[in-house]
Formats: structure tokens, sequence, C-alpha cells
């Protein structure tokens, strides 16, 4: 090997390991850096050449910087991102239900019990106007308990109709900034070249997405595709697909795909999966469980008052109204009569009979159709209320908890490690020396070299 060829292959050692203690400082600097992968400087030996009867090697070139990162382990971290921020969407929302049902002393069930506890009064004296005007106002009160609670519900539906209209855009977004990503990503493995950090700032919108909606990720040449659930394009190469919204004839917002196909029952996670989960199932069954309540409640007292007499001797009247059916009957749950005479407490017509009394007291414990008493009806609901939070809420906690599990697997082999760098820069720079070194002693051989032919 001539001084010139040992000058290139230290040459290229330079450019190698320089290249390498640039891969490694940039390592360290973005050591804080969200959603960045470690780069592995890829070095390997040059090819031989080849001479008559033997092969002399021809040093160390750096083929790429490679991202160290697991495609399987990325593609979890997203299913749970997306499992998680469900839950989460879901316990929000639902512990703003719960304060609904809180026992407060106004709640239904607070008011239900006035509400006998005023009639049992009345027995000792069924012809005070008094105690009379108390029993209308405690079924006033109780109608108001049940118009708070269906409005209340009403409202956190409302609430989620913006949500779902914020988290479409906010995936619109997303896609569209994905796209072009896709192109460059493309375009550098086109080049053989390993596209890191745009795969990298694609990781990250990737984290974002799968917060909001339920994503497919396919790997593909042209970059990712990204589809929903139902398998709706979101991003395909460089072209992404806007969501649309709608008002739909149950008057929630509905999304809609590009080509304004309804598919809102194929969303099921992320923060928008968890928003219609809450807001199209489990708050229509508490609202109907509501409704069901009221309106069995007001006929089964109403039959019990009708039976009896009020203090002029006529036959009662309903005590309650609303509709007849379960729909619309929390809402529309109100007093019929105005006048305390009308209350019907007599059983045969005289003024100072409280026979009938007991027919009303006796609607307190009796089973309504849907197989409760009035009393019991409101705790089911009260429990089912509780019940949908809690397992929302132990979702959210067992999907965090997985979530830091994988986040802290992606780190150990993705992540950056200080002490890892630290010796690597060191390596690395011993071997720049060193490679100098060579090319410093290389010059002053040929300078003494030419000092002797002058």
């Amino acid at each position: 090997m001539s001084l010139n060829t040992s000058l290139i292959v230290a040459m290229q050692s330079l450019l190698a390991e320089q290249g390498a203690l640039d891969a490694t400082t940039n390592n360290i600097a973005n050591v804080n850096t969200p959603g960045y992968t470690r780069e592995l400087p890829v070095l390997s030996e040059a090819p031989a050449t080849q001479y008559a009867n033997y092969s002399m090697g021809n040093g160390v070139v750096l083929e790429q910087f490679q991202s160290i990162r697991d495609q399987i382990l990325e593609q979890r971290i997203q299913q749970v991102t997306q499992q998680n921020a469900g839950a989460q969407a879901q316990t929000n929302a639902l512990q703003q239900v719960e304060t609904l049902f809180t026992s407060n002393g106004s709640d239904i069930g607070s008011e239900m019990s006035a509400l006998f506890n005023s009639i049992m009064q009345l027995q000792t004296d069924p012809a005070n106007m008094s105690l009379r005007q108390g029993i209308l106002s405690a079924g006033q009160n109780l109608a108001t308990a049940f118009h708070t609670t269906a409005a209340g519900i009403a409202q956190v539906q409302g609430g989620m109709n913006l949500q779902v209209t914020q988290d479409v855009g906010q995936i619109n977004q997303l896609a569209q900034e994905i796209a072009p990503l896709n192109v460059q990503l493309a375009n550098l493995k086109a080049l053989g070249q390993d596209g890191g950090t745009v795969e990298d700032q694609l990781n990250v919108l990737l984290g974002k997405l799968s917060g909001l909606t339920n994503v497919n990720v396919t790997q593909t040449e042209s970059g990712v595709t990204l589809t929903t659930g139902n398998g709706t394009a979101l991003v395909v190469g460089g072209q992404s697909f806007a969501l649309q919204t709608a008002t739909g004839s149950d008057g929630m917002t509905h999304v809609l795909d590009s080509s304004g196909t309804d598919i809102t029952p194929a969303i099921q996670n992320g923060d928008l999966g968890g928003t219609l989960q809450v807001r199209d199932t489990t708050l229509p069954g508490l609202t109907n469980q509501l409704n069901t309540l009221a309106s069995q409640f007001a006929s089964a007292f109403n039959t019990a008052h009708e039976g009896g007499f009020d203090l002029n001797g006529q036959a009662g009247v309903a005590f309650f109204s609303g509709p007849s059916t379960g729909s619309g009957s929390a809402a529309n749950f109100s007093v019929a009569i105005t006048d305390p005479a009308l209350i019907a407490a007599s059983s045969d017509g005289s003024a100072g009979s409280n026979g009938n009394i007991t027919n009303l007291i006796a609607v307190q414990n009796a089973k309504l159709p849907a197989g409760s008493s009035p009393i019991d009806g409101y705790a089911n609901i009260v429990f089912a209320a509780g019940v949908a939070s809690a397992n929302a809420q132990a979702q959210t906690s067992a999907t965090s908890m997985s979530l830091q599990q994988l986040n802290d697997q992606r780190s150990a082999i993705s992540g950056v490690s200080i002490n890892e760098e630290s010796t690597n820069l060191i390596r690395y720079q011993q071997a720049f020396a060193a490679a100098a070194k060579v090319i410093s002693t290389i010059d002053q051989l040929n300078a003494d070299v030419l000092n002797m032919i002058s």
C-alpha cells in the first residue's frame, strides 16, 4: 500500500468517524425532544482492492444513519393510546353526569321521599289545607328534580356534539399534515436514506391522531395509509381525505366520510370514539330509564289518586301529568292540579276520611311495571350511572398503566441514553483523533520523501 493509498484510507476513516460524531451529538441534543428516535451510524468495511495474489483493505465507509425503532411496538402504542383516550373521554363526561345523581336533598330520590312523607302527615288531619298545600309543593319539587336531571343529561349531550365537531376538525388538520410527510419519506427511502427525522415527525402526528380516533395504520412504499375503523380512507400517499359533520334526524352531530357516508357507528376509540359512546349509548340509556321511572311512577300514583275522593266529595283526578309513554316523561313531568282541595285523601267521599291515603302511600313500595319500586327504580339509575363512570375510570387507569409500560419499552429501544451516547462520543472521538494522527504522519512522511529527493 502506497502512502497516497494510506492517506485515502485515513481520510475515509476521518469522514466516517466525523459522521458518527455528528450522529452522536445530534442524539444528545435531542435527549428531551418528544418523539425523537436515536440514530445509529452504520459503519462498514470498504470493498477491498484485489491485487495479483492478495487483497488490500480500503478502510471504512459510513453507509447511512439508521433510526432505532420497533414498528410493532409503535403500532401497539398507537392502539393503546386510542383505548386510553376513549376511556378518558368517557370518564370526563360521566363524571359530569354523576353530579346529577348526587344525593343533595333536592335530587329525585330525596324529593320522592319528601312527597310520601307529606302524604303521611295528611293522615292525621285530612282536611288541613296547609298539609294539602305541602303535598302539592312536594309534588312540584319532585317535578323540578325530574326536569333538572333530564335537562342536565341533555346539556351534557349537547356539549358532546360540540366536542365531536372539534375532534373532526383536529383529525382533518392532522391528516393534512401527515400527507406531505408521506411524500417526503417515500422520496428519501427511494434514495436509500433512512428518513428518520421525517418518520419521527410522522409518528408524533400519528400519536396525536390516535388520541382522537381509532385509526388503522398500514405501511406502504408510499408512506403510511390511514383508515378509520370501517376502512374509510384518511390518508393515502400524499393525499388526505377530510371527514365531515352533519346534524342527523336525531338532533345529534354525525360524522361523515369524504363521500358523505355516515361512519359514526364505526368510530370506537380515541377522544371522538369515547365521546360518541357516552353520547349515543350511555346517556340515552340513562335517559330512557329516567323517562320510564317518571312515566310509570306518574301512572301508578294517578291510579291510586283517582281511586279516592277530594274534599268536595268528587272522584279524584290525575295528580301528575306528562306523556303516557316513556319518551319525554321526565322533562315534561308536572303536577296536574293546583287546588289543594282536589287531593283525593278520602275513600268514601266524606271530608274527614283518610282511607285513600293508605293507597297513595302504598305506591312508594309497590313494584312498577319495570320491576322495582319507585325509590329502588331511581336507585337503579344512580347505580347505572355510577357503574358506567367507575368502569370508565378503571379502563382509564388500566390503559394509562399499559401505555406507560409501552412508552418505557420504547424509550429503552429508541430513546437516548446520555451515558451510552457519552461513551460513544469518547469512542468516536478517539477513532477520529487516531485517523487524524495517521494523516499527520503520512503528511510528514511525504515531506521527508520530498526532502530526500531534493
